[in-house]
C-alpha cells in the first residue's frame, strides 16, 4: 500500500509538471475509473481544451495576411470626390466619383432637398486596368447630380446609389441605361415607394438585395430578385441598440454565414444582422457588434472570405484606417493602411478571388490598390 501511495505522489507531480510546462501527456482514460484519475483527467482535458481554442484562435488570426500598398497605382488618375469603388466579375476596379461637383453645407436644404443645378456633364462611372490603373472604359455623363454608392455583382450587373436624385439604380453589363430605377426622382421620404439619401447596395447570389437607405432614414431596406419589398430594419439613433442606426453607410453580406453587415457610420461601429436569405424571419438579428474599430466613424465595410475589412475615421480625429475584423467573434485582428497614411477613406472593394483590396478616398480624390500576398484560406 505504502508503494502504491508514493506511485500516486510522484505520479501526480509528474502531471502536474506537464500541465504548467504546456507538455500534454497523451492518456487512454478508458479504463481509469478512480476517483483519483478521474479529477486528473478532467484537469488535463480542460487545459488541453484551452490550449486548442486559443491555437485556433492565433490561426484564424494569421489566414489573413496584412494589406500592402501597391506604390504609384493609379497616380494619373484624375478625379472628383470618390464616393464608391467595386471591382466587377473580371477583377477590374470600377469606381464612381463626382468629377467637378462637391459635396458641402449648402447642398441640400434642412429637408434634404437638393440645391445644386442639373446632372453632372461628365462621365462619372470609371472602369480602371487592374494593373496600372489606367481608365478603360467611363461612362454616365448627363445622368447623375451626386454619386455615392457603386456595387457591381456576380453577374456584372452594376448598382449606383445617387444622393441627390433619392434614388437607386441596376444597370445591366455593357448597358448605360437602368434597367431598374428605385425611388422618385429628387424626393426624399420614408415610405415603402421613397428614399432620403440611399448611400450603398449589397445583392445576394440569389438576387435577393439590401439597400442601405441611409443619410436621413437610418434603415436597410430588403428586396427579392424581382425588387419586390420584403423586409426593413433599422431606425434612427445613437443609444447603441442593435436596431438604431446613425447613417448606415456601406452594407456587404457574406452569405455562408447568413451575414449582413453594415457601417453604422456616426455610431463608430460595424453592426452585422442576419440577412435571413435562408430564413426571411430571421432578417435583422442581431449577430454580432464590433465597436470602435479605429477610433473614428465607419464608412464602409466588405467581406473577405471569413474576415471582415473596412476602412474609416480621417485625418482630422486622427483615426483614418482600414482595419481586419473576425466576422465570428466580432475581434479585430488587424490595422492597416498606405506608407503615408490615409486622409479620408470612404469605400473598399476587394476582388473575387481575394487577393486585393481597393479603396476610395475623398480628399485627397484618389484610389488606392492592397495586394494580399497570402489571401486567406478557404
Amino acid at each position: 500500500m505504502e508503494v502504491i501511495f508514493w506511485l500516486r505522489i510522484l505520479t501526480a507531480i509528474w502531471c502536474l509538471s506537464c500541465v504548467l510546462g504546456g507538455r500534454l501527456p497523451v492518456y487512454d482514460y478508458s479504463d481509469l475509473d478512480d476517483d483519483f484519475y478521474s479529477e486528473l483527467r478532467n484537469l488535463l482535458d480542460g487545459n488541453a481544451e484551452r490550449k486548442i481554442k486559443q491555437q485556433n484562435d492565433w490561426t484564424r488570426a494569421h489566414r489573413v495576411s496584412h494589406p500592402r500598398e501597391v506604390k504609384g497605382w493609379g497616380s494619373t488618375l484624375n478625379l472628383g470626390q470618390v464616393s464608391g469603388v467595386s471591382v466587377d466579375p473580371e477583377g477590374r476596379p470600377v469606381v464612381f466619383h463626382r468629377a467637378s461637383r462637391k459635396w458641402d453645407h449648402t447642398t441640400f436644404n434642412s429637408t434634404h432637398h437638393f440645391q445644386g443645378q442639373g446632372p453632372i456633364d461628365e462621365d462619372v462611372v470609371m472602369v480602371l486596368d487592374p494593373q496600372n490603373g489606367d481608365i478603360l472604359k467611363s461612362w454616365g455623363k448627363d445622368m447623375f447630380y451626386l454619386p455615392h454608392g457603386i456595387t457591381v455583382d456576380q453577374k456584372g450587373n452594376t448598382w449606383l446609389t445617387d444622393v441627390a436624385l433619392h434614388q437607386v439604380f441596376k444597370f445591366t453589363p455593357g448597358s448605360e441605361k437602368p434597367e431598374l430605377t428605385l425611388g422618385e426622382a429628387k424626393t426624399p421620404g420614408a415610405d415603402d415607394v421613397h428614399m432620403c439619401k440611399p448611400t450603398s447596395v449589397a445583392v445576394s447570389s440569389t438576387g435577393d438585395f439590401y439597400v442601405a437607405d441611409g443619410y436621413c432614414n437610418a434603415r436597410i431596406l430588403r428586396y427579392n430578385s424581382d425588387a419586390k419589398l420584403i423586409g426593413k430594419f433599422g431606425h434612427p439613433g445613437m443609444d447603441g441598440s442593435s436596431d438604431a442606426m446613425f447613417v448606415p453607410h456601406g452594407i456587404a453580406i457574406e452569405e455562408t454565414r447568413d451575414v449582413l453587415c453594415i457601417a453604422d457610420r456616426e455610431n463608430k461601429r460595424v453592426l452585422c444582422v442576419n440577412a435571413g436569405l435562408h430564413n426571411k424571419d430571421n432578417f435583422g438579428h442581431s449577430v454580432m457588434r464590433l465597436h470602435d474599430p479605429n477610433h473614428g466613424r465607419i464608412f464602409d465595410v466588405a467581406v473577405l472570405n471569413e474576415f471582415l475589412v473596412g476602412v474609416g475615421g480621417s485625418s482630422t480625429d486622427g483615426a483614418a484606417t482600414g482595419f481586419t475584423a473576425d466576422l465570428d467573434a466580432g475581434i479585430l485582428l488587424d490595422a492597416w493602411g498606405p506608407v503615408d497614411g490615409f486622409q479620408n477613406p470612404h469605400a473598399i472593394a476587394v476582388t473575387p478571388d481575394a487577393t486585393t483590396i481597393y479603396v476610395a478616398e475623398i480628399g485627397p480624390n484618389r484610389v488606392w490598390k492592397f495586394l494580399l500576398e497570402n489571401p486567406a484560406e478557404y
